[in-house]
Formats: C-alpha cells, sequence, structure tokens
C-alpha cells in the first residue's frame, strides 16, 4: 500500500476575509493520530508539497485556484498512477475535495 499525503485546500472558500481554510492539515493529523499503525499494512508514504492558497481568483477567470488545483491534480494522479504501475493500491489522504479531479488522469495515465 502506498500512502500518498496530499494536503490542499484549494478548492474551498474563505469563511472571512483573511480566511484560509485549514484542511491541508488534515493528512497529517491523521497519520499523527496513527492511522498508518491503524492500517497495520506495510505502507510507504508520500506526502506531496503543499500548493499556494490564493483568497482570489486570478485576472481573467472566476475560478479561485484553478490553475493550482490543475497543476496539483496533475502531480497527484502522476504519483496514484505511478503506484497503481507498480501493483500497489493507493490511499490518497487529501484535504479536500479538488483531490478527486486526479481520478480521470489516472484511470488515462495507467492505461497507457
Amino acid at each position: 500500500m502506498d500512502v500518498i499525503l496530499a494536503p490542499t485546500n484549494l478548492g474551498l472558500s474563505p469563511l472571512y476575509p483573511g480566511h484560509e481554510p485549514g484542511t491541508w492539515r488534515a493528512p497529517e493529523v491523521l497519520m499523527a493520530a496513527g492511522l498508518a499503525d491503524a492500517l497495520r499494512a506495510n505502507a510507504s508514504v508520500t506526502r506531496l508539497a503543499r500548493p499556494h492558497y490564493c483568497r482570489v481568483p486570478p485576472a481573467g477567470t472566476l475560478i479561485r485556484n484553478g490553475y493550482a488545483i490543475r497543476a496539483f491534480s496533475l502531480t497527484l494522479a502522476e504519483r496514484v498512477a505511478q503506484s497503481v504501475r507498480n501493483g500497489s493500491f493507493a490511499l490518497v489522504l487529501g484535504g479536500d475535495c479538488s483531490t478527486r479531479k486526479s481520478h480521470r488522469r489516472v484511470v488515462h495515465r495507467v492505461r497507457l
């Protein structure tokens, strides 16, 4: 099993001006709480770099963090595809739902 820590909050809106959602902390919190031990699996752990969160959409788009979501999804998809190609089960621990954007890319990459 490959545990992939994907600390992201890119898909979430700030609750108030100046706020940054803290869901990016979830993967490390789960690991610190003993998730790896509870799985009782010989698991490798990969920690992806936390992407930069921007509270406002960039010029020319209404999608907050759209470019960062795409870049992070591509990185995550490649890591999951690599795990699957190696015959491992990939368990992704993310911070928010933006990690789901990687699933379609994984299927495509594994079939290549």
